[in-house]
């Protein structure tokens, strides 16, 4: 070191390093002891920007409302005004606040510089409008050619304190589950929850095109139906609805079907790193058949099908509309919004008559990537899954599992008894002067979306009383558990078939593919069938009080709600508020499942150590 550097200068620069070595030491030292205090300030402080950070998204909601609150112009105006001053003010002592207390500061700043930018524009903005009614920082950003910068940059702040709850409250699932709240409970829970937030959206002037938004029940109705993939509407979502509310819809459809539990945790296995043991004990009860070591894969498998399935339904969409839709951002959001609508079984349609106008009804790209996508969402991403792992060749020899070799058989038998029997019926009825491929392909188009899609080629009000009642025992069947569509479900059904038939030939168990069914999974059949046929009945019944209409066309508008279908035949826009919230009230049953519905409410008894004695009872 300095080779040619007198001696005597050597050892000062020595002297001189080990100094200043000492003095550093002694700063970090200092400087360690506030790096912890500053440590211990941000986790005290931690909770409290926490809550702060919802105050201000609850803000942001309440702004987005106003529209609905105040009638009078002026007051909503000059009420929006303070609001959105408080909010960019509050914003920006946000952002500072969080990095005062932050020890790592310049990386939190290199980290965070668009929202710093943001941050430091909202809080000298607010405070200038606060202050005055002209600001200069508002003049130089549009001298520079950023017309409407504070409404800009406030729809920038809302966007991100929506964003930053959304996360929050994404990362407190874990917590949330590590409680060991009831299971069904938090799916009721999950599902009111984003029923009322959809209400509210739906609500709001912009989600209409005149302007005006949806009264309270008509939202509820349509939040309700999206949200539990029903696809009953009382407006029409291609005239009634913006860009903005068929946006809501849409949203509101993929978080009812691919599960908001499934949905939301999988977000928090990322933003959260991960779940533990006791999450995955309660998350088993919202994916039945599961292993709780299998949990995580499995909601990252259900997460993964749901988009790739998806994806291409999109493209074959979009490829299928090439000349019907020329406009190719109309064509993109069609095409998006009737993939997701299929493959989660909807029935929302952004034609006003579904798919039986002449550009679609008998159109075979369409209707085959609408067949499709119906059955690969109903039946279940178990199946599935099963089925991606065995085409690629793994477990190809392993005999598929005993569900899904029901899920086969029963898909396959209905989609075939329906085709045939609605062809049969309606052949010189609804069909007559139609070829016989255009026949084949709207008896098979029927007896497929009859299972929970909601779609149709053609007009249901004017099927007859036959096809109907077989339209309507499809409906009542509906798909596999799973997935997402309702209905009793293949498996349900089988089971009990299999269980009178042991019955029948006199033997005490059910025998599936040289496997024994459980007695616990026939009872719950048993129980699961019960429960809907009891709501079902009370659904009708109160219906056939509440509206003058045909006793058909009501059982059909029940059943389509309770099994989450969404055909009707017509009556759905003229029901009166009552029986909007029988319906409304049907098609949550209907999605949550009634045997989730009464374990809810359930008090769980401890399984006695005793047993009484046997004794018969005639029952038949």
């Amino acid at each position: 070191m300095w080779p040619n550097l007198p001696y005597r200068w050597k050892w000062k620069l020595k002297r001189w390093t080990r100094h200043m070595g000492s003095i550093y030491e002694k700063v970090s030292f200092r400087f360690r002891f506030l790096q912890d205090d500053l440590y211990e300030f941000n986790r005290t402080a931690s909770p409290w920007l926490h809550a702060f950070s919802i105050l201000l998204s609850i803000m942001v909601f309440a702004s987005l409302i106003f529209p609905l609150i105040f009638t009078d112009q002026r007051e909503y105006i000059q009420i929006t005004r303070i609001t959105d001053q408080i909010l960019l003010i509050a914003f920006g002592t946000y952002f500072y606040t969080r990095l005062l207390i932050t020890p790592q500061k310049i990386q939190f700043l290199k980290s965070r510089w668009p929202e710093g930018i943001a941050g430091t524009l909202a809080l000298f903005i607010g405070i200038e409008l606060m202050v005055s009614d002209n600001t200069y920082l508002l003049y130089l950003l549009e001298q520079t050619g950023l017309t409407g910068a504070e409404q800009t940059l406030l729809i920038l702040v809302q966007i991100y304190l929506v964003f930053l709850v959304a996360v929050k409250v994404i990362q407190a699932i874990p917590e949330i589950l590590a409680k060991n709240i009831n299971p069904a409970r938090l799916v009721l829970l999950s599902f009111i929850s984003v029923i009322i937030v959809g209400t509210l959206l739906l609500m709001l002037p912009s989600a209409t095109v005149d302007g005006l938004g949806l009264n309270m029940i008509d939202a509820l109705f349509m939040a309700t139906s999206a949200v539990c993939v029903t696809g009953l509407i009382v407006v029409d979502t291609a005239t009634h609805m913006s860009f903005f509310g068929q946006g809501v819809i849409l949203v509101l459809i993929q978080l009812g079907g691919i599960g908001i539990i499934t949905f939301a945790t999988f977000l928090a296995m990322y933003l959260s790193g991960g779940i533990d043991l006791s999450d995955r004990n309660v998350l088993k009860e919202t994916i039945p058949g599961e292993k709780v070591s299998t949990i995580s894969k499995t909601m990252k498998r259900i997460v993964l099908l749901t988009f790739s399935i998806e994806f291409i339904g999109f493209i074959a969409y979009y490829f299928s509309w090439a000349e019907a839709i020329p406009d190719t951002g109309e064509r993109i959001w069609f095409s998006l919004f009737h993939t997701v609508s299929a493959f989660c079984n909807a029935g929302f349609s952004l034609f006003t008559n579904s798919l039986s106008d002449p550009m679609n009804a008998t159109f075979l790209p369409v209707n085959i990537t609408t067949m499709v996508l119906i059955i690969l969402g109903g039946i279940g991403f178990m199946t599935l899954w099963e089925s991606v792992t065995r085409g690629k060749g793994k477990n190809r020899h392993k005999q598929f599992s005993i569900h899904s070799i029901i899920v086969f058989r029963m898909t396959a038998f209905l989609i075939i008894t329906g085709t045939v029997l609605i062809l049969i019926i309606e052949w010189n009825g609804l069909l007559a002067g139609e070829t016989f491929g255009n026949k084949i392909l709207y008896s098979a188009f029927q007896s497929i979306t009859s299972r929970t899609a909601g779609f149709n080629t053609i007009d249901t009000a004017a099927i007859g009383a036959g096809a109907t009642l077989i339209i309507i025992i499809l409906m009542a069947i509906g798909a596999s558990p799973s997935s997402t569509a309702g209905g009793l479900k293949t498996t349900t059904i089988y089971v009990l078939y299999r269980s009178m038939l042991a019955n029948i030939i006199g033997t005490d168990r059910v025998e599936i593919s040289n496997r024994t069914v459980p007695n616990a999974v026939i009872l719950r059949a048993i129980t699961s069938a019960n429960l809907a046929f009891g709501v079902m009945v009370a659904g009708l019944v109160l219906l056939t009080i509440f509206e003058d209409f045909s006793f058909i066309d009501i059982l059909f508008e029940q059943v389509s709600a309770f099994m989450t279908v969404g055909l009707s035949r017509g009556i759905t826009g003229s029901l009166s508020d009552p029986g909007k919230l029988v319906i409304i009230s049907s098609m949550f049953a209907g999605r949550v499942g009634m045997l989730t519905v009464a374990v809810a409410f359930a008090q769980k008894r401890p399984e006695p150590n005793y047993k009484y004695p046997e004794e018969s009872v005639m029952v038949a």
